[in-house]
């Protein structure tokens, strides 16, 4: 028929098609999303493909040296590759164990993990994009990337290489001393810093001790750490008088291995650091053996209290949901201090108590037995990394970082 092609002809228009143009028609096949555990801190275990962008994560955990207490709270991953794409992530296996009772469960609804694009800044997931099912015991994080490489983690990030940053930083300072008071069971230098004007005496001053990060998991202790050297060392005013009338004593990290692992709360050997310390005898190896984190702090602690006693210390954790500071002082005149401590960081931060200071009757094996021990004025202070009242959301590592000025303001003004 007029203007029909001869069929000879249709089939070599066809393969010249084929031949030239199906190169310019063909589409990319989609990148496969990737899972990156290769940095410090980081941890995720199996992950199963469930559909297109579609995974189930399941949480490593970690386990106490009799291979019971299997605990949950820290995960921490790369993903690649997934600009523009719908992603969800099941993040599952959280039920484990605490203090050798089964079935405990350390995630709930509103605990959300945090993203990040650059590894540096971080934020909380929405509420809409992250959901908790309390039957399953699983958390589902639906969203869009729009990087092709971002981080998500339990809880914003502090590993030793932020700690060596801010020792590097503070150590410039006339006013600080950075000594290694022993070796972690991995052979990582565990830092005790001073800060103190050496123009004024020391039988003049009062002595203050924060602790931080016994426990790998609570990087949040690591940030109020952080600003709280930041500030003490800077030439703010008030620090240059807290540095006049106070010797300032600061074991930033203890489980430098776990942090660098990506572990939870037990050290190499298994046995959690802050625990132990009842027991620990520094006349005998084996605990130096065992638990060299809690031996070398513990040492350097009643070393400085034997020189000078310490007048306040401060040992710093985080929890799901509860915000408290606890000792095992009976002394009055202690108790004194710490009830004003506490009513300065009620007043002045987004402190919010969820009981007020607690005074523990019981035998404790914590690095509260100090005070039963050798009359340390020490309590346990616990910060939460859910949602609270007072701030109206789950704290951020910038309400860390203002928290850490604020504490050694409070300390300072509660031992004068």
């Amino acid at each position: 028929m007029p203007g029909m092609l001869h069929p000879r002809t249709l089939v070599v228009c066809l393969l010249f098609i084929a031949m030239y143009a199906s190169p310019l028609l063909a589409v990319e096949p989609e990148r496969p999303i990737l899972f990156s555990t290769n940095f410090e801190g980081a941890s995720i275990g199996k992950i199963e493909t469930v559909g297109p962008a579609h995974y189930r994560c399941y949480v490593v955990g970690q386990y106490d040296e009799r291979g019971r207490n299997r605990q949950t709270t820290w995960y921490s991953f790369r993903v690649d590759q997934a600009k523009g794409r719908e992603v969800t992530l099941v993040l599952t296996d959280f039920v484990g164990e605490y203090n050798d009772k089964p079935g405990a469960c350390p995630m709930r609804a509103g605990l959300n993990p945090v993203f990040s694009e650059d590894g540096q800044a971080w934020k909380h997931f929405a509420a809409e994009s992250a959901n908790w099912d309390d039957v399953k015991k699983e958390l589902t994080l639906k969203f869009t990337p729009g990087v092709d490489r971002f981080w998500i983690a339990h809880i914003p990030p502090y590993t030793t290489a932020d700690l060596a940053r801010v020792l590097a930083d503070t150590s410039r300072s006339p006013h600080v001393t950075i000594e290694t008071i022993g070796k972690t069971c991995g052979g990582r230098d565990i830092p005790l810093v001073t800060v103190t004007d050496l123009s004024v005496p020391d039988q003049q001053k009062k002595t203050l001790w924060l602790q931080s990060r016994q426990h790998a998991w609570e990087a949040g202790t690591s940030r109020v750490m952080d600003s709280a050297l930041r500030f003490i060392t800077s030439d703010d005013a008030a620090a240059v008088e807290i540095r006049k009338g106070c010797v300032l004593k600061f074991t930033p990290m203890l489980d430098l291995d776990g942090v660098a692992g990506g572990k939870v709360r037990f050290n190499a050997n298994g046995l959690d650091v802050n625990r132990h310390w009842d027991v620990v005898d520094l006349r005998d190896p084996k605990w130096l053996a065992l638990t060299p984190e809690v031996w070398y702090a513990k040492k350097a602690i009643l070393a400085e209290h034997a020189r000078k006693p310490i007048d306040l210390m401060v040992n710093m954790h985080n929890t799901e949901t509860a915000e408290y500071v606890q000792t095992m002082s009976d002394d009055e005149g202690v108790l004194k201090r710490m009830r004003r401590f506490e009513d300065l960081l009620v007043e002045r931060t987004g402190y919010d108590p969820s009981q007020r200071l607690t005074v523990g009757k019981a035998p404790s094996n914590t690095t509260n037995c100090l005070w039963m021990q050798a009359k340390v004025p020490i309590m346990l202070m616990e910060q939460r990394i859910g949602p609270s009242k007072k701030l109206g959301r789950q704290p951020t590592a910038e309400d860390r970082a203002d928290y850490g000025k604020a504490l050694i303001r409070a300390m300072a003004e509660a031992v004068k």
